[in-house]
């Protein structure tokens, strides 16, 4: 469950003045820490393997080639699209 925090509201001319007491400063330093562990996270890859034909694995070179990009960069891009696409369409 996600504690909710009251974040002063404060003017422009007012933030170099506004100093958090010990609670807001801990909040916001776990805030920061939470937010570093959440991005580690979505940042970590995993190996995956499979079989492919020559023919198929040809084709994606050439597109590759073409787009100007590595084709196992374009095979991951390609299958990303399409799992985002199936994703709004079954989820």
């Amino acid at each position: 469950m996600t504690k909710k925090v009251n974040i002063p509201n404060v003017g422009i001319a007012e933030v170099s003045e506004y100093i958090p007491t010990e609670e807001i400063e801990n909040q916001i330093l776990n805030f920061e820490e939470q937010a570093e562990k959440n991005i580690t996270k979505k940042k970590q890859t995993a190996s995956v393997h499979f079989r492919w034909s020559e023919f198929e694995i040809a084709r994606a070179k050439k597109i590759a080639e073409k787009l100007g990009m590595p084709y196992q960069t374009y095979l991951k891009s390609t299958l990303k699209q399409a799992m985002d696409i199936d994703e709004k369409k079954f989820m």
